[in-house]
């Protein structure tokens, strides 16, 4: 029918008489909130996993990186006094032109 209503009629006959009845079987709609509900969770929870496994992944790397970095410090020959790649700031230009004047 127009209101998406199903009717479903039946008829009975006694005696002398025929009885039909017609009964409207409407069927409601679907719940929005549930539906809604469900998909905005489970994305929320896809996103969640996901972020998790790339802090996990990060974590390990991280690790594996600082080992390395370790490892290498423990290896280098120079003393902990002095670093070979640094250089002073301070620097002094001697003028050829200037005589002390």
């Amino acid at each position: 029918s127009a209101d998406d209503c199903w009717i479903y009629f039946a008829y009975f006959v006694t005696s002398n008489k025929v009885l039909i009845a017609d009964k409207p079987e409407c069927p409601s709609g679907p719940d929005i909130i549930p539906i809604v509900a469900g998909v905005v969770s489970g994305i929320v929870l896809i996103g969640l996993v996901l972020m998790l496994i790339w802090k996990l992944f990060m974590s390990f790397h991280d690790k594996r990186e600082v080992d390395k970095f370790e490892n290498e410090r423990k290896r280098l020959n120079w003393g902990t006094a002095e670093n070979p790649m640094y250089k002073p700031p301070v620097t002094t230009v001697m003028n050829p032109l200037f005589e002390g004047k």
